[in-house]
């Protein structure tokens, strides 16, 4: 009885010749990287893109003309949690809830657009002044 697997031409030939390695960009975890990849860049492009039609025509002026520091109320999709307010804190001083929104006191314009590229933010608006 011969071995069909050590022998010359018989079975081992075939299985080393039917094995093939797997390229680089078929490997599971390139794939993976990549689709994560896209997706920040979807994200990303999103919250960019989108970010200009969330802040009021006013707001747009104000920014516009110079101003240092503006008062701005922002109106979110949903509630603030603690992380909202968090962020909120960070960009200027919170002044209270108003109209639904929340007011913030102090924030510099390139904060404001850093703002609306949140996908949480609805709206972003000058506030009216304090009565």
């Amino acid at each position: 009885m011969s071995d069909p697997i050590n022998s010359g031409a018989s079975g081992g030939d075939i299985l080393e010749s039917s094995f093939q390695r797997r390229r680089w960009y078929h490997q599971r975890d390139f794939r993976f990287l990549v689709v994560v990849v896209i997706f920040i860049i979807l994200f990303q492009g999103y919250g960019f893109f989108s970010s200009s039609s969330r802040i009021g025509e006013k707001l747009e002026a104000a920014i516009s003309s110079g101003e240092t520091k503006l008062e701005i109320l922002v109106w979110a999709k949903f509630p603030a949690e603690a992380f909202h307010m968090e962020l909120y804190q960070t960009l200027g001083a919170v002044r209270g809830e108003q109209q639904g929104a929340v007011r913030l006191a102090g924030v510099v314009p390139s904060d404001i657009k850093f703002l609306s590229r949140k996908y949480w933010i609805k709206t972003i608006d000058i506030a009216p002044p304090e009565k």
